[in-house]
């Protein structure tokens, strides 16, 4: 009876261990008793005992370490919940910000940098004048309709700005006709294709040429053409970024600087001239590049600078 009792308390024992883990109450158990029989006993650990409780440790270990990946995967999944709303949110945000409201508030700040730009380029000096207001009305004109894109405006708004201090920051050189009396060299075509004052180059003359036996045509159209397309400029503009603007003409007969303070253009010395023409045979790309030697007005008193 006695062993009757004592079988059943450690069957219902071994019963609710197996409910929770079968494997592990299996194992326990059979490493439990043979450990305990040699431990009573004083007789060595049985390689199987020993075995089993290796094996049951391992399966504890591998239990804990589903359990961490299982919490990792939870925080992860979290996380992506967190970013997947903040994503919502944005998206949110962005199609508020392409309404007519938004769009209504941006306008003016946009008008405002048009203004902006303009006062500046009104002011300064008059280098690429037609280049760079070309640029500025046509954005004006744009803007102006209730269609246009105002991410685009500032875009194109950007790029001025951007565009006028790389200006200020650099040398440039562009031709273009006398500034105190243009064309020139178009009337000196006019009265003789051949002189020097007109200086055709080859493709020009080869131009004129073939329209001498043409009926109804003659020299002066081919000139008119040219000079319509802007073929026949009389001189070369340079200006060393915000600081000087001068004109050369171009056979370097005649050069002028504009003047900030009188808002008009003046002479300058024939000493200058040869330094003016091998400025601009540099910032043309026509000269490898050297030092520049530029004379620069600083309110009513000159100053050369290089």
């Amino acid at each position: 009876m006695v062993r009757s009792a004592t079988a059943q308390r450690h069957a219902v024992n071994v019963s609710q261990e197996a409910s929770r883990s079968p494997l592990r109450v299996v194992l326990h158990s059979i490493g439990a008793s043979a450990l305990g029989a040699a431990l009573l006993c004083g007789a060595a650990v049985p390689a199987a005992a020993q075995d089993a409780a290796d094996r049951t440790a391992e399966f504890s270990a591998l239990l804990q370490e589903a359990s961490d990946r299982t919490n990792g995967l939870t925080q992860q999944q979290f996380y992506l919940c967190q970013q997947q709303a903040q994503i919502a949110s944005l998206r949110e945000r962005i199609a508020e910000a392409r309404g007519s409201d938004a769009q209504a508030e941006l306008r003016p700040i946009l008008n405002n940098m048009i203004a902006g730009l303009e006062r500046v380029m009104t002011s300064d000096l008059p280098f690429a004048v037609e280049q760079r207001f070309a640029l500025l009305d046509d954005l004006r004109d744009d803007m102006r309709s209730p269609d246009a894109s105002i991410p685009d405006g500032f875009r194109r708004a950007l790029d001025l700005y951007a565009a006028e201090v790389e200006l200020g920051l650099s040398v440039g050189s562009y031709t273009g006709n006398n500034p105190v009396e243009p064309g020139g060299r178009y009337q000196a075509c006019l009265a003789d294709p051949m002189s020097a004052r007109c200086a055709l180059s080859d493709e020009q003359r080869d131009q004129l040429a073939s329209v001498e036996n043409r009926p109804g045509v003659d020299a002066t159209d081919v000139i008119e053409d040219f000079n319509g397309s802007n073929q026949l400029p009389d001189g070369n503009y340079i200006h060393y970024g915000r600081l000087a603007l001068f004109y050369l003409e171009r056979d370097s007969s005649v050069g002028y600087r504009y003047n900030m303070d009188s808002k008009a253009w003046e002479p300058i010395s024939n000493s200058e001239l040869l330094g003016l023409r091998q400025n601009v045979r540099i910032a043309r790309g026509e000269s490898a590049v050297s030092t520049m030697t530029v004379p620069i007005q600083v309110g009513e008193r000159g100053a050369d600078a290089s």
